[in-house]
């Protein structure tokens, strides 16, 4: 089909009106839904768009989505497979073919396809080989989710089995200790392959639970006649919890391992995904931190912008790039929604696009005062603040302490320079934050 290069907001939001009246949504399902595939939060992680939402826990806020999947199951018969994370661009893929047929119109593609696919494609490669294990890391709004998407969605397309599962949607309680945690992760794994294993018969209070969980993902295994594929995002989160992490890291390290002895543990493809290189007391010779292919996933570079600029249907000129380049230095979450703005908007230029962007009526505002709200909150923490302050303020590099520089790296705030220096990742957060946590002080 196609479409027309124009995009009318109000015209996408009436249309997700009208669908959740027609499938029968309830008001605050139709509040969830409109939040959740609103055009700006397409690329955005469900933490991320519950906080825009009016529900009053991210736990909620995925229950309510599941209820809207299951509405739209009779049209998008599809949804019956994968993860809640899966379902969303199935309804999204829909949804944007009946907004076409009905009002001409078009949408911008959500996929870095042609600045990341060096990097997918050597993913590709390392996922197809027995006993993978791939490593993505970087800093928040990189494209680390995205990529490991990619990898899950090729590894369907070659048959294999997959299971995503994303740490930052696990209730605390299942940390409380190891026993529950991997009961928890073996049940997930047989769900989401609708396995019909009793749990109990494999787990055994003398064997241990690294032996008891080895043993029943070792029968899931047996049961899969073509490799599994383990998608782990946001693994830092077990790092809070070193009661938990070190055996669990253990366990993945040990099963990556047993692929060289065992032909059914090549069966096992790991993906796992992380923001970190402080890992505390961890032995990192005890986890898969030091093994398999290493991916980090860097700012976009000047020839990739301008890749993605065509990918949106945009002429940028050279003065362009180097007024995106100056403000958001490369960085992939910015430099997306700065063109899809862009795109959906011809009455703007970039230039009037970023004399607003460090205002609080700009496009960046809700990612910007997130960040904003959440150093501030940072009571138990002053501390991180008034480091980050520093660099803001600091016309060169600056040294800190390494683990409150690696906070602020996983929140993508700062960048590292040679000799293990830090400062901002861009212009953009040293001109918006500088002067309001000044004012907070």
């Amino acid at each position: 089909m196609r479409l027309a290069h124009s995009f009318n907001s109000e015209e996408w939001h009436n249309f997700l009106e009208q669908k959740a009246l027609e499938v029968k949504l309830t008001r605050c399902e139709t509040s969830v839904f409109i939040t959740r595939f609103t055009k700006d939060n397409w690329l955005d992680k469900i933490e991320d768009v519950w906080a825009k939402s009016i529900v009053n826990s991210c736990e909620a806020f995925v229950v309510h989505s599941r209820r809207i999947y299951k509405a739209f199951k009779p049209y998008c018969p599809e949804l019956s497979k994968g993860t809640d994370e899966k379902k969303f661009p199935i309804v999204r893929d829909w949804l944007l073919e009946e907004f076409a047929s009905q009002t001409n119109n078009y949408l911008p593609p959500t996929e870095f396809s042609l600045v990341r696919s060096k990097i997918a494609k050597e993913c590709y490669q390392a996922i197809l080989q027995p006993g993978a294990l791939i490593r993505i890391k970087a800093p928040s709004k990189m494209g680390k989710s995205r990529l490991l998407n990619n990898i899950l969605s090729f590894s369907e397309q070659q048959n294999y089995f997959t299971v995503h599962i994303n740490l930052l949607q696990i209730e605390q309680s299942k940390f409380d200790d190891l026993d529950l945690f991997l009961r928890w992760f073996c049940i997930y794994i047989s769900d989401a392959l609708k396995l019909n294993l009793n749990l109990d018969e494999y787990w055994h209070k003398d064997r241990g639970s690294m032996l008891s969980c080895t043993r029943y993902l070792e029968t899931i295994l047996t049961q899969c006649d073509r490799p599994l594929v383990l998608g782990l995002d946001e693994v830092d989160r077990l790092l809070n919890y070193p009661h938990i992490s070190q055996d669990f890291f253990y366990l993945l390290r040990s099963w990556h391992e047993e692929a060289n002895n065992d032909d059914l543990w090549e069966q096992l493809r790991l993906a796992v995904v992380y923001s970190t290189e402080d890992f505390g007391s961890l032995d990192i010779n005890q986890s898969p931190f030091n093994v398999g292919l290493p991916i980090e996933l860097q700012s976009f570079s000047r020839q990739e912008i301008e890749e993605l600029a065509k990918v949106y249907h945009l002429n940028f000129s050279d003065r362009d790039l180097e007024q995106l380049m100056s403000m958001v230095a490369g960085h992939p979450y910015l430099t997306d929604q700065a063109m899809s703005y862009l795109a959906n908007h011809q009455e703007i230029n970039l230039s009037q696009l970023l004399q607003q962007a460090t205002t609080d009526t700009g496009i960046y505002n809700s990612y910007l005062r997130q960040h904003l709200e959440h150093l501030i909150n940072l009571k138990s923490n002053s501390q991180l603040t008034e480091i980050f302050l520093q660099i803001l303020d600091s016309p060169k590099p600056v040294q800190v302490d390494t683990l409150l520089g690696y906070q602020l790296y996983r929140m993508g705030l700062i960048k590292w320079s040679p000799n293990n220096l830090v400062e901002p990742s861009c212009e953009l957060f040293r001109m918006y934050f500088l002067e309001r946590l000044k004012t907070s002080e």
